[in-house]
């Protein structure tokens, strides 16, 4: 469907997928313009939709890879296999800041993407986003070794604040970035994720 895209050149489809992402990320489905997107990709509204047929058709293609470009970049990174839970969620932390530095405003999107109750688009986002969230939440516990928490910590409410506190930091440090318009240092801010889990280890596991 989408096959007149995919034959240009990679550099082009990047700009355009990220001029989309950031037009769409800030302003929602509905009031986000095909104009701009166009305008910041440096191209004709013309040519926009000479690769996609309509702004929905845009918007349903752009969440698709989204969702498809952060679960490939954590799968490539994460061995599923991998019983401490701290690993994946370094490893999982890593892929998502490689991901942002390629696409800057891909998290802003997705999160927007999942808010977004326009009814053109709600029902086919939220099907697809449950899915991958359920899927995702099932690697990263698939194996992991629960014994290693404290007796009296429940383990399950444990990963729910490891998660919530990490995805925290990580959502603070790439809008920092995404304004500022330069990359992550990730070996920097990895320095710092690591002072974080070392606090959730002495918090919740055993010694």
């Amino acid at each position: 469907m989408f096959t007149k895209f995919h034959t240009i050149d990679r550099e082009k489809q990047v700009r355009i997928l990220n001029a989309a992402m950031k037009e769409f990320g800030a302003k929602g489905y509905q009031a986000a313009s095909t104009n701009e997107i166009a305008k910041e990709a440096d191209i004709s509204k013309g040519i926009l939709f000479h690769y996609f047929t309509s702004k929905k058709d845009l918007y349903l293609y752009l969440f698709d890879y989204a969702v498809r470009e952060v679960s490939e970049g954590i799968h490539s990174k994460v061995d599923k296999e991998e019983r401490d839970l701290f690993v994946k969620l370094r490893k999982m932390a890593e892929a998502k800041l490689e991901i942002f530095n390629r696409y800057p405003d891909i998290f802003e999107f997705l999160k927007s993407a999942c808010s977004d109750d326009d009814k053109v688009v709600m029902g086919e986002i939220d099907a697809l986003m449950k899915e991958t969230a359920a899927n995702e939440f099932k690697n990263l516990l698939h194996n992991v070794d629960l014994t290693s928490f404290k007796k009296r910590v429940d383990p399950m409410k444990a990963i729910n604040v490891i998660l919530w506190s990490l995805e925290g930091l990580s959502a603070q440090k790439r809008e920092m970035m995404r304004l500022s318009k330069e990359e992550i240092d990730i070996p920097a801010l990895m320095q710092e994720f690591d002072e974080y889990i070392a606090l959730f280890k002495a918090s919740f596991l055993k010694k």
